[in-house]
C-alpha cells in the first residue's frame, strides 16, 4: 500500500513539473524629440521594477523573467495543475509549488 501511495505521489509530482507557460514582450520604442528611442532596460510588468539587459529575476507571482536587448521573457516557476480526485490544488506563493488539500476538509493535505 505504501508503494502504491508513493508511486501516486511521484506521478503527480512529475505531472506538476511538466509544462507551464511563458509570456514574451518586445521592447517598444518611445518617441523623444521626434525620434524613436529603444529602452535600455526591462520594466517588470508585475511590479514595475527595472532590470538591466542580461539580468534574470523571480517575481512575487512565481514567474522567472529574463531581460535582453530584444525584450522580456517570463515563465512560470511551477508546472501545470494536476487533477487529484477529492483534492484542490493551491499554489503556495512562498515555494511556488502546488499543494493539495482535501475538498471536504481544506485544512488537511491530500498526501
Amino acid at each position: 500500500m505504501k508503494i502504491l501511495l508513493s508511486l501516486t505521489a511521484f506521478s503527480f509530482t512529475l505531472a506538476l513539473c511538466q509544462g507551464g507557460y511563458c509570456e514574451y514582450s518586445d521592447h517598444e520604442a518611445e518617441m523623444k524629440d521626434g525620434q524613436p528611442v529603444l529602452p535600455t532596460e526591462c520594466t517588470d510588468s508585475y511590479d514595475g521594477s527595472k532590470h538591466p539587459f542580461g539580468s534574470k529575476w523571480n517575481t512575487a507571482e512565481c514567474m522567472e523573467c529574463t531581460c535582453d536587448e530584444s525584450g522580456m521573457d517570463c515563465c512560470t516557476r511551477y508546472g501545470l495543475i494536476a487533477e487529484v480526485p477529492g483534492c484542490k490544488a493551491v499554489l503556495n506563493p512562498n515555494t511556488c509549488e502546488y499543494e493539495f488539500y482535501k475538498l471536504d476538509d481544506p485544512s488537511k493535505p491530500c498526501f
